[in-house]
């Protein structure tokens, strides 16, 4: 087939519709003309070449005006109909007026170009989807017969749009829709017929040998989707979703064709009882957009996430401060490959180094700073790296903030933790501290300190999500440490973008509290995670808690109370206030010359953060847990 430049293609468009407007004037000379004369009705037509003389330029000029050669019509569709219809009324309006002013109408009523302006409306519609249809015939034709069968879980407008683009992919071939709403019973879309309820799945998959089910329900609720899952593992059949609930992505190939959908696992993330962030992006603008931003563990998971975050609102330049080199590589590469005009600065440095840290915010003078580096790991820190865990957390955020003072720094964000409140171990003592730092430091200066609290996120570096994957794909057992553990959990980009939300509202001083939704029991986790892998037959066991562990975790002080913000997800703590001496005495304990042992360490910390309570829990004997029912029994 002869390929044509879009000039050419626009071109060729155009010629068309000048030969359908003279058709569509041709038929509707004849239409008109004298049904009982046995010939054609001479004069008729003798008046339709000054028409002709006047409505081709008219509608040509009218059509370019709508843009009508703008678009290819391979992708024809509901919007180039309705620039068809837009444009063709308008222009059969020009001509009337043109030729009544010019006194050239005669022998022309509004009938005539009533039944012209439709007829040139069909022709140029039909030309256009029918042109689409053979193209999309000769590209995917073969693809219905081809490809997996498939069962679509819905039967709604996300449905609609994932049966018409795996209609062209010989990956997938739809059988099938369910859907619960009795309406919709039999009822065919795109040429996929509604076989029943969501709960007819199993005989559905036992009837058509399907192996496969792909949600497409964007709105669907948090219930819900867990108990398509469920019905999914008794069919048997693999639950599939599209990569996000929220629409369909397409993506462009290298060949500049439209990608179907990329197909994927349902995860455990899809199952999280979580409404979508709603961002103040005017604020955020004013307060990124053009200045230089300082993220410390920006290599991290929350780190790097923030760098994600901030560089999609343009700041003039991102410093990325990080001690890990392969992690900070790793970022680095993956911000210049997704925002390519963005300025980095890639700097490698603790944060206990004094030095260093002065040298970067002189060097760059960043105007926010976003304090992410820390020692998040609660067994590691709780034995035999307690001091350590000290002076990262601690005296690396003193050193930080002070730095941040000396050079300027408008605002300062410290990502703290819900393991700060009430601490019943070294970790989240030490950011319960690095708190009472920024709330001491916030009189001695004009930078504003914020801190903000959150729980665990999906997928983090330590995160139980990961290790409990790896157990699954090695066969099991997957360990728990207790089946009353309850967690708080969110998503990294969601964490991230309500970390910035928060640090447009303060004022200095304020302890945000982020909204974690409800909590999660950890083996409700697990035995999530061990559906969607349909390996039924993996075991939980019960290991008891690890050192410095709790049950649950909180996210207010037993002395603490909060009020709202304007955003709905985040609420501001009031926390116990910090004596006017306490930077100089805590400085003088973190830059002791001793290396104190843990439980001397544990010692101090009960005396700067009084909350803190060490425990030590007994450890479980090791139970295995095949099902709920045994879960439950093993529990009480």
């Amino acid at each position: 087939m002869t390929s044509f430049s879009i000039n050419e293609r626009a071109v060729l468009a155009f010629a068309h519709d000048v030969v359908m407007v003279v058709i569509s004037w041709a038929i509707t000379v004849l239409l008109f003309t004298n049904a009982n004369s046995t010939a054609l009705d001479i004069a008729a037509f003798n008046n339709l070449w000054p028409l002709l003389a006047v409505a081709v330029p008219v509608q040509a000029v009218v059509s370019t005006v709508f843009g009508m050669y703008q678009g290819l019509w391979r992708y024809s569709s509901l919007p180039d109909v309705q620039r068809i219809v837009a444009s063709v009324i308008a222009g059969s309006t020009a001509v009337a007026l043109t030729l009544w002013v010019g006194g050239w109408s005669s022998g022309f009523t509004f009938a005539h170009f009533a039944v012209q302006a439709l007829l040139l409306i069909v022709l140029m519609t039909g030309s256009r989807i029918g042109y689409r249809s053979w193209a999309e015939w000769r590209l995917y034709g073969k693809a219905g017969e081809q490809g997996t069968p498939v069962v679509v879980l819905g039967a709604g407008d996300g449905a609609v749009g994932l049966i018409k683009e795996l209609s062209r992919s010989t990956e997938w071939r739809v059988v099938g829709l369910m859907d619960d709403d009795p309406n919709k019973r039999h009822r065919l879309l795109h040429g996929a017929r509604v076989l029943g309820a969501v709960d007819e799945l199993p005989r559905v998959a036992r009837t058509l040998k399907v192996k496969h089910a792909i949600i497409a329900m964007p709105s669907v609720s948090y219930p819900v989707r867990r108990r398509i899952v469920e019905i999914c593992n008794k069919a048997r059949v693999s639950v599939l979703t599209v990569p996000k609930f929220n629409g369909i992505t397409m993506s462009v190939g290298a060949n500049g064709k439209v990608q179907p959908p990329k197909i994927r696992r349902v995860a455990v993330e899809d199952l999280m009882k979580r409404e979508t962030v709603v961002l103040d992006d005017a604020g955020l603008h004013d307060l990124i957009t053009g200045k230089v931003i300082m993220v410390t563990g920006g290599g991290g998971s929350i780190g790097s996430e923030l760098c994600r975050q901030i560089a999609s609102f343009q700041p003039s330049l991102l410093v990325l401060f990080e001690q890990n080199e392969f992690a900070l590589y790793k970022i680095e590469q993956s911000l210049r490959d997704e925002f390519e005009n963005l300025p980095i600065a890639s700097v490698i440095g603790d944060i206990k180094n004094a030095k260093r840290v002065a040298h970067a915010m002189h060097q760059y003078a960043p105007s926010m700073v976003f304090h992410a580096a820390a020692y998040k790991h609660v067994p590691l820190m709780e034995e035999t790296n307690a001091w350590e865990a000290v002076q990262n957390n601690v005296l690396g955020t003193l050193i930080v903030a002070q730095a941040a003072i000396e050079f300027g720094v408008k605002k300062f964000v410290f990502i703290s933790t819900d393991k700060a409140v009430n601490p019943t171990n070294v970790m989240g003592a030490t950011k319960r501290l690095s708190e009472m730092v920024c709330q001491g430091l916030q009189q001695t200066g004009e930078t504003r300190f914020e801190m903000v609290r959150f729980g665990n996120v999906l997928g983090s570096a330590g995160s139980v999500i990961p290790r409990f994957q790896e157990q699954i794909d090695n066969g099991g057992p997957v360990t728990v440490t207790h089946p009353d553990m309850v967690r708080y959990f969110m998503s990294i980009p969601e964490a991230a973008q309500l970390v910035l939300q928060a640090g447009t509202m303060g004022l200095g001083g304020e302890v945000f509290l982020l909204d974690m939704g409800e909590p999660i029991k950890i083996v409700d986790l697990a035995h999530d995670m061990i559906r969607l892998s349909e390996q039924a037959d993996i075991k939980v066991i019960y290991t008891g808690l690890r050192p410095g562990e709790k049950l649950f975790e909180e996210l207010l002080a037993d002395d603490e109370h909060t009020r709202p913000t304007p955003h709905p997800k985040l609420r501001i703590a009031k926390a116990r206030e910090v004596d006017a001496g306490f930077i100089e005495s805590i400085t003088n304990w973190l830059q002791q010359d001793r290396m104190p042992d843990d439980s001397d360490v544990r010692r101090d910390l009960k005396r700067w953060v009084p909350e803190y309570v060490a425990q030590v829990r007994p450890r479980l004997k090791s139970v295995p847990v095949t099902g709920q029912l045994n879960e439950k029994k093993t529990a009480a």
